[in-house]
């Protein structure tokens, strides 16, 4: 069991190894790591004090417009959109070479051979993480530039007049805007470098379409069974590609992208959420009606229930290999199932945003309760960032539908060859 599990994780570091350079294999991962831990335990704390964004009136919504004007979106959520996405291709990149063991592993036994494109997936990779980094590059300097002024004016309605607002820890996101902004510069020019280097060394390949001996080389894995391979090839044996890379990566980027940037901005929504009246129970009453029920809540429960037939299949190929059954038919028809079940969540989920929530969020909404004794106009913070990620979130979401329906018909097209 052991030597099966080495053997299969050498033959996955020998493909990557053979594709890489050193700079693929060394500094960028490194500095990926470097970028992520510096999002996570140090730039996320200089936009802790937002809340103590103020600007010298009293005028009630005025500090929350003038703050949604100057901070559309919030850095640290630009910069783990761009972190997550930078990663996302590196792992579509190994679910890849997950696949391509596995089918070494199968055609070993069958006396066949593997026909895969590791270098033309890598190359789409690298391409991949350049036009995220400079696409996310060019964002940054269109939204904050390179510095955070201390002091703003601000004229944005509700404010009666150009108001003077502060900026807290204007310096410290200062440097920590320059800082995010280098790192990014030269993941770019290091990207560049490996992915020249990487066509100038397999040059010949160009004219060689097909490199399937060179992807196996030392990559000898033993014949011994595992129950990880055992499962693998049960759920490689009916998956397509799209099944076996990219749905589970997309999957993986929504459920961090609600985790780590979505939750952030629905945090103390009913705090930050201000009424023109000093009326007891006035705003709290206006939310609920303007809020019934929270869009990060309703994102996680998407989430989860898109997740959930995906685990069930698993758990029902555990099943069948502990029972030792074979019965394709039976796993095919359960793997359809799955997919079926996403579609039909993705699409009621996506119904339920349009119906329910629409695609953007006025700053300024007009309430009438019971409770208040006329009508008032309430204001919505980070309104143009909560309409950015209600985009988001619903383009994520009809992507995974549309892919989950090609991968169904294509699962289904190859299995009715098949037989």
């Amino acid at each position: 069991m052991r030597s099966q599990k080495l053997g299969f994780l050498r033959s996955l570091l020998c493909k990557w190894q053979s594709q890489a350079t050193l700079i693929g294999k060394l500094v960028l991962p490194v500095l990926l790591l470097i970028r992520l831990v510096t999002l996570g335990s140090a730039v996320q704390t200089a936009w802790l004090d937002d809340d103590e964004f103020t600007c010298d009136t009293q005028q009630p919504g005025c500090t929350e417009s003038c703050y949604d004007a100057f901070i559309p979106l919030v850095p640290t959520r630009l910069w783990t959109l761009q972190l997550v996405l930078v990663l996302a291709p590196g792992l579509v990149f190994l679910c890849y070479l997950i696949h391509l063991t596995n089918q070494e592993n199968r055609v070993r036994r069958e006396d066949d051979e593997v026909k895969g494109h590791a270098l033309g997936v890598y190359i789409a990779c690298m391409v991949s993480v350049i036009l995220v980094e400079v696409g996310f590059l060019v964002a940054q300097s269109l939204l904050y530039g390179f510095s955070m002024n201390v002091y703003l004016l601000c004229g944005a309605p509700p404010c009666p007049h150009r108001v003077e607002c502060t900026m807290p820890s204007a310096q410290q996101k200062t440097v920590y805007l320059l800082i995010m902004f280098t790192a990014s510069c030269v993941s770019v020019v290091l990207s560049l470098v490996e992915l020249g280097c990487v066509l100038l060394r397999f040059k010949p390949w160009l004219r060689q379409p097909d490199r399937a001996k060179a992807l196996q080389s030392g990559s000898v894995v033993e014949q011994s069974q595992s129950f990880l391979s055992d499962l693998l090839n049960l759920w490689h044996s009916h998956a397509g590609l799209l099944g076996k890379t990219i749905l589970p990566v997309l999957q993986l980027i929504r459920l961090v992208i609600v985790g780590a940037a979505v939750k952030p901005v629905w945090h103390n929504d009913l705090k930050n959420f201000v009424c023109n009246s000093a009326q007891p129970g006035c705003s709290q009453a206006a939310f609920s009606l303007v809020s019934a029920f929270s869009l990060h809540q309703y994102w996680t429960l998407q989430v989860v229930l898109v997740l959930a037939p995906g685990l069930v299949f698993f758990c029902y190929l555990v099943h069948l290999i502990i029972m030792r059954k074979k019965v394709n038919r039976q796993v095919l028809g359960a793997y359809l199932g799955l997919l079926s079940a996403v579609i039909l969540l993705e699409v009621g989920f996506a119904v339920g945003q349009a119906l329910g929530f629409g695609f953007s969020l006025s700053t300024t909404v007009i309430a009438v309760t019971s409770t208040c004794s006329y009508r008032i106009n309430c204001y919505v913070s980070h309104a143009t960032e909560k309409s950015l990620f209600m985009v988001i979130m619903f383009s994520v979401g009809c992507l995974s539908g549309l892919l989950t329906l090609v991968e169904m018909v294509s699962s289904l097209l190859r299995n009715t060859n098949f037989s």
